[in-house]
């Protein structure tokens, strides 16, 4: 069994997400994490990369909330991540939540969830 945010912050899915965060500042940052995230619970039916980044973005959010993070070696390609530890957002944080407690996977998401709690 894989940590949750290693895996899905190594879907090839994410690649471009990421990086794309990489290039923006804080606040566009946190603006396209939530715009990720609403995509997802506002569609019936997401595209396959959509929800893939929303659930990187749900997933960004729940460690911005405290949420403990386990791939430290991911985490420094994207110092954004980190950065942004501490920061809590009421919209982002809701959707955030309803998005990870829709996963059905081996890995634990619930201390991503508690965080956003």
């Amino acid at each position: 069994m894989t940590a949750w945010d290693g895996k899905v912050f190594s879907d090839a899915l994410n690649e471009d997400f990421l990086e794309d965060l990489n290039t923006m500042d804080e606040e566009d940052i946190v603006e396209a994490v939530t715009d990720a995230c609403r995509v997802v619970v506002s569609q019936d039916n997401p595209s396959e990369e959509e929800l893939a980044n929303g659930l990187a973005a749900a997933t960004i959010a729940a460690i911005w909330a405290g949420a403990p993070y386990y791939s430290g070696e991911i985490i420094e390609r994207y110092p954004y991540i980190r950065d942004l530890i501490g920061e809590t957002f009421a919209d982002l944080s809701a959707m955030a939540s309803e998005i990870l407690e829709s996963v059905d996977a081996e890995e634990d998401v619930d201390t991503f969830l508690e965080a956003l709690a």
